[in-house]
């Protein structure tokens, strides 16, 4: 059975500014969703960690909201992160890393937590430059595009120039970016500043800012609204409301990449330095 890698955070805090940590995690929906459509379209999940311990699961996200109000849906996905056999016991990235060649396509979740392990990540930094050499469909969601800066030689120090507001110096430290010139969605400032006010803090920074300084065109819709952009083996969805939908394009991204062909972006890039846009 052909297989999917869906790598997933297990910091379990987020660091905001003036000293505030709060819980983090993955969001139930947006790791058992899309796992839950991978399976039923004929493809074995495998979870793979830093640690390889099992992934936190942010308690936010335990709501049954995040599942239009679909109990059946909600217990079908509580269900599998606790009964999943490789939830319970996930692949570390540096197993995976050796065995790239194996998966057909790479998921990572949102929630906070991948702005703190996963985006600086040297195995999954691995995987990443792997997957981008064989153009093999790599897709992330809400706060997950923030891991695709994992590919970068010095991902650790850029993300200290995050943190530490040095501008030029991320540039620098992102020249060259594999993913610099891609089409691209990730969760918006404008949910980040709701998202924010529930923590009661403010983020040490950004991932749309983030992925912006490192080249990419970042795009948003309006708030809470479904997107899903994909640009050549990149696909991204901007949040939690994207599950499916992002789901669904990755199991067509893969038909598509066996056909010998990718679709064309799916929106034009934008003029200047540093690119955003809301459509």
């Amino acid at each position: 059975m052909k297989k999917i890698l869906i790598v997933a955070s297990t910091s379990e805090f987020l660091q905001l500014k003036n000293n505030i940590r709060v819980p983090t995690g993955y969001y139930l929906n947006e790791l058992a969703i899309p796992a839950q459509y991978f399976m039923d379209a004929g493809f074995a999940v495998i979870i793979a960690t830093t640690t390889g311990t099992k992934p936190i699961m942010d308690e936010r996200s335990n709501n049954l909201l995040l599942f239009g109000n679909d109990e059946a849906l909600y217990k079908k996905a509580v269900k599998f992160t606790v009964t999943h056999p490789s939830m319970q016991k996930p692949q570390t990235l540096k197993e995976a890393a050796k065995n790239s060649k194996d998966y057909t396509a790479l998921f990572v979740p949102g929630g906070h937590a991948p702005m703190n392990d996963l985006m600086v990540d040297p195995d999954l930094g691995k995987i990443l430059r792997d997957f981008h050499k064989e153009q093999k469909v790599t897709a992330f969601l809400c706060h997950g595009p923030i891991a695709a800066l994992a590919s970068m030689p010095k991902a650790k120090e850029y993300r200290a120039s995050l943190v530490n507001g040095n501008r030029t110096l991320a540039r620098e430290l992102a020249k060259n970016w594999q993913y610099a010139g891609y089409n691209m969605t990730v969760f918006s400032d404008d949910e980040e500043k709701i998202a924010e006010k529930e923590m009661g803090g403010e983020l040490q920074f950004y991932c749309a800012d983030a992925l912006t300084l490192a080249g990419g065109y970042v795009e948003n819709a309006s708030v809470f609204e479904p997107l899903v952009v994909q640009d050549r083996e990149l696909i991204t969805g901007q949040n939690p409301a994207s599950d499916l939908e992002l789901a669904r394009t990755v199991i067509s991204a893969i038909t598509q990449r066996k056909s010998g062909k990718f679709i064309e972006p799916t929106y034009k890039k934008l003029e200047g330095e540093e690119h955003t846009a809301d459509i």
